[in-house]
């Protein structure tokens, strides 16, 4: 006992040298990694065991002579793109240190140095802690273990890494220097008792290069539904965002995976064939993906094509599993739904494959069949451009201009009115003599000139005229009173009848167009419900030609349209006839739906997208060309409101900037009224 309490004060990290050579070797649980795969490194020293009578004596370490372990991929500036190390001085945290001769072992670490130039007294047994003052080495934590010969196994572990990228690691030569015991020779102590003092001899350890390989999981036996995935365990979760619905409306499908090792990794599924022969209809283009805490989400907005009570059908979803080094597949529980009939029919194409997005379905709303003009406030419009520079000219007249225009219009009263009152007697149409008396007298003298006798007429002219100028108005007064009062009875009833009938038969033809529009647009509807090939959905297209012909014109018959002419083969009337609907109805998800199809099948690339042009010009797209044209109309106005102003500051800014968004609204409305030209003459051309 006292031997053994001897050699556990002097002994430092090692223990004696003995029949087995000492070794040193880098393990790791696995050498062939997958991406995303977590391996642990630990560094290995074997020891001999201690000869003698002090082979069962428990392991001396005090760390007063810890041994040095150089390791270079421990350290900040060692990289390598295939691993993810984390922090490489995760294993030195505080927590993890052994106290300085309390626990052990601890070797000292490359060249880290620990922060505060006090630690070498942190041990209070330590005899003489003024010799270890200032910086010392970092520790390195090792665990110990009995070898079956009676010797040591000293592990040390790094932090876990994971594997990024595919490629080889090659770990650098690790070396360590450790003080071994070579004899034991007998001394004294400071109380100068007579004990055994070991013997040391340095010994240097290296090991043998060491390499990682990480590869992707393995192309032989992977499933077409996978998703990327690499896990212990993956949970897949399907939901729908309702149960009862219509058939046609647009569902948001959303699918969660969780549990793998890195989700960014993952990615959507191929639900092609689980989807074939089902009642609903994926749109690939609408996927949207969210990167959660641990998990993926992503969503398609899917639509059913038939009403009934239905079940949408599980999903597959596989992954590589690290475990069990092979492919599983999970699967999504089925949904139950109740869909409806409505008032929209989702299209079917058989000859177009599903990577390719489709346009919205069918509209049978029978609003479809309505006229609605293209510009229905074009009358305001048109008085908001007109009026305001009208009122500002009359406003900044000056009061003299005023005054001499109204001189002029009582000059001309006076000295004009009996000449051009004679011209007009000349006529032969009683109505026309009668109506220029009545303006003379209103405007010769003032009076109501339908009131004025033959009595009021010499009276008012008897000092202005001659005796035979009174005589012609006299005489056309009394002739035209004898007509008047001699007319015949029922000519107004008759006339009164006339305008009615006219007024009817109008009614009547306008009813007749209408129905005629309404039976144009159900029958066009009607084959575009049956449509399976683009011979039907071209005849169903005609049929819609044949509805604007007849006098429909709105944005769900040229929505419609453009779906039948897209599956029909025709992408440049597609994209004419949803111009026209987003003209007429502003841009709606079902108008962007259609012209992204349209360009998909134009470029034939199923993840084409619209022009970025379109969300710079937003306004552009998104308001129809009658609110463009009010937009347009209304800054006009204001502009010439706020040049009343007075000059100044407030005034300038203002008018530059109705300017400037008058410029813009005026440019979108006419670049819009010359597609809408050009794009009549594609859409009534008759394949």
């Amino acid at each position: 006992m006292k031997k053994t309490t001897q050699l556990l004060i002097f002994s430092t990290a090692a223990l004696a040298l003995g029949a087995t050579e000492p070794a040193l070797e880098i393990v790791a649980t696995s050498t062939n990694l997958v991406v995303t795969e977590q391996v642990q490194v630990s560094l290995v020293l074997r020891l001999p065991p201690v000869p003698g009578a002090y082979a069962d004596a428990q392991a001396p370490f005090i760390n007063k002579r810890p041994p040095h372990v150089t390791c270079p991929f421990l350290e900040g500036e060692w990289k390598d793109d295939s691993i993810d190390r984390g922090d490489p001085r995760a294993p030195l945290a505080p927590e993890q240190m052994p106290r300085r001769g309390r626990q052990g072992p601890a070797f000292t670490l490359n060249n880290y140095v620990t922060d505060s130039i006090f630690s070498a007294m942190d041990d209070p047994f330590d005899m003489d802690p003024f010799s270890h003052f200032g910086p010392k080495r970092q520790l390195f934590p090792f665990t110990v273990a009995r070898e079956t010969d009676k010797g040591w196994r000293l592990t040390a572990a790094v932090a876990p890494w994971r594997a990024a990228a595919p490629g080889k690691v090659r770990l650098p030569p690790v070396t360590v220097e450790v003080p071994l015991i070579t004899g034991v020779k007998r001394g004294r102590d400071q109380f100068n008792r007579a004990v055994d003092v070991p013997l040391f001899s340095n010994v240097v350890l290296r090991t043998a290069p060491f390499t990682l390989t990480v590869a992707e999981p393995p192309a032989e036996g992977r499933p077409a539904s996978w998703c990327g995935a690499i896990a212990s365990n993956l949970t897949v979760k399907a939901s729908l965002d309702a149960r009862v619905c219509t058939a046609g409306d647009p569902l948001t499908l959303t699918l969660e995976v969780a549990g793998a090792a890195n989700p960014s990794l993952v990615h959507p599924p191929d639900f092609s064939n689980a989807l074939t022969g089902s009642v609903f209809r994926i749109d690939a283009s609408s996927l949207k993906t969210e990167t959660l805490s641990g998990a993926r989400r992503f969503s398609w907005r899917v639509r059913p094509v038939k009403a009934g009570t239905v079940e949408f059908p599980s999903l597959p979803v596989s992954y590589y599993d690290l475990d069990r080094r092979a492919y599983i597949t999970r699967t999504t529980d089925t949904i139950p739904i109740q869909v409806k009939a409505g008032l929209q029919v989702v299209l079917t194409d058989e000859s177009s494959g599903e990577e390719f997005p489709m346009p919205d379905g069918i509209d049978l709303d029978p609003r479809g069949a309505e006229c609605r003009p293209f510009l229905p406030h074009l009358a305001l419009a048109v008085l908001l451009f007109l009026v305001p520079p009208v009122l500002f000219i009359c406003i900044r007249l000056a009061p003299p201009v005023r005054r001499r225009i109204a001189a002029s219009n009582a000059a001309y009263r006076k000295s004009r009115a009996f000449g051009v009152c004679r011209r007009a007697l000349k006529s032969r149409n009683a109505e026309r003599r009668a109506a220029a008396i009545r303006t003379f007298f209103t405007v010769r003298y003032g009076v109501n000139g339908a009131a004025v006798t033959e009595a009021d007429a010499q009276r008012l002219m008897a000092s202005d005229y001659a005796e035979e100028d009174i005589a012609l108005i006299v005489t056309n007064l009394r002739t035209h009173d004898a007509q008047t009062y001699s007319a015949k009875p029922g000519a107004g009833a008759i006339a009164i009848l006339l305008a009615a009938g006219l007024c009817l038969g109008g009614t009547a033809l306008a009813e007749v167009d209408a129905a005629r529009a309404a039976f144009s647009y159900q029958r066009a509807s009607a084959l575009a419900v049956q449509a399976t090939d683009e011979a039907g959905f071209r005849v169903a297209a005609d049929a819609y030609r044949a509805c604007l012909d007849a006098g429909a014109d709105n944005a769900c018959i040229y929505q419609n349209l453009g779906a039948c002419l897209l599956l029909a083969g025709d992408t440049r009337g597609a994209v004419a006839a949803f111009g026209c609907a987003e003209r007429r109805g502003g841009e709606t998800p079902s108008t962007a739906r259609g012209l992204k199809a349209a360009r998909a099948k134009q470029t034939n690339n199923p993840r084409a997208e619209l022009s970025p042009a379109r969300i710079f010009l937003k306004p552009h797209v998104s308001w129809s060309v009658d609110m463009r044209l009010l937009c347009a109309a209304g800054l006009w106005a204001f502009m010439w409101l706020v040049a009343l102003l007075p000059v100044g500051a407030v005034r300038r800014f203002l008018l530059t900037a109705c300017l400037v968004a008058f410029c813009a609204a005026a440019i979108s409305v006419g670049v819009s009224l010359v597609e809408e030209h050009h794009v009549t003459e594609v859409l009534h051309v008759q394949e």
